[in-house]
């Protein structure tokens, strides 16, 4: 592994950086929330324009809260159940998508799935945070036999859940945005790749340094997507900390982890070796005599 030292850091960071980015601002940590979820799904029949409710079901959209929540040492609890400090609101939304397909003995098949909602994070202390979510998975092709479904329960509603920069992502935002940094980081160790995801991506948007440990250690994860999406957020972030780290990460087995690497060692430096990780090894040695040892 490449090391450098803190005055190496601090040295390239002031030479390729002209300002960081503004950390998210952070709050205290609440010991419980109160989680208040509306669940509210829909589908209409072929040739009609009204939408019926799906009575009954609903999505595990309270398994990705209380997960985030434990891992941050929050105690999860239904609303009324005794007192809590703060309150997190989910609204969501989900519609079935339908269409006549080329099937044999099926005509009108329900083969996508749109979700959307609101989130609201209130307290403690004032402190509040919302916003807006949606997601969208549709079949691509009409002639492809056997990928829908007679059942608009079976429409892909988790795929969509779990889409990329939908609910999950939505979640860490109004966390982050509401208690600060803090509340999400833990969510980097989550057992749901998906949760892991969207925490590390949602970082690289917020851009706050302290994230800088926790996206590190995310890219050597045993889930591609993950590692890459630590890598971009590393790039987002632009701390000379990390170049090491994303040296290293250019001897990864996926092109997309590579190629992420890359690019933010380009945006934190201002070189650009493209995914020569020999030529890296080289520039950054040369900058930095003491990482040698």
């Amino acid at each position: 592994m490449i090391r450098m030292n803190r005055t190496g850091a601090i040295a390239v960071a002031a030479a390729v950086a002209l300002s960081w980015p503004l950390p998210a601002r952070a709050g205290d940590l609440p010991e419980s929330a109160f989680i208040d979820i509306e669940q509210r799904f829909e589908y209409r029949e072929p040739s009609l324009i009204v939408y019926h409710e799906m009575e009954g079901f609903e999505l595990p959209v309270l398994d990705y809260v209380e997960d985030m929540l434990f891992a941050a040492g929050i105690e999860p609890l239904p609303p009324g159940d005794g007192e809590a400090p703060a309150t997190i609101r989910i609204a969501l939304n989900g519609r079935a998508a339908g269409g006549m397909y080329l099937e044999p003995d099926k005509a009108y098949l329900y083969a996508g799935a749109n979700l959307f909602g609101e989130i609201e994070v209130d307290g403690p202390d004032g402190a509040r945070a919302a916003g807006e979510f949606s997601a969208t998975v549709q079949r691509p092709f009409r002639i492809t036999l056997n990928l829908g479904y007679e059942d608009p329960r079976n429409a892909p509603f988790m795929e969509a859940l779990e889409q990329p920069g939908g609910f999950i992502e939505e979640l860490c935002h109004a966390l982050a945005g509401a208690w600060g940094v803090e509340s999400i980081l833990p969510s980097l160790r989550e057992d749901n790749p998906a949760i892991r995801s969207a925490t590390a991506t949602a970082l690289g948007h917020i851009g706050d340094r302290v994230a800088v440990p926790g996206l590190v250690e995310a890219l050597h994860d045993r889930h591609e997507r993950v590692r890459w999406e630590a890598a971009w957020s590393l790039g987002r972030i632009g701390d000379a900390r990390a170049v090491p780290d994303l040296i290293d990460a250019l001897d990864d087995d996926s092109h997309d982890v590579r190629w992420f690497s890359s690019w933010s060692l380009r945006a934190i430096t201002g070189e650009d070796f493209g995914p020569d990780r020999d030529r890296w090894i080289g520039w950054w040695e040369d900058r930095e005599p003491e990482a040698q040892g």
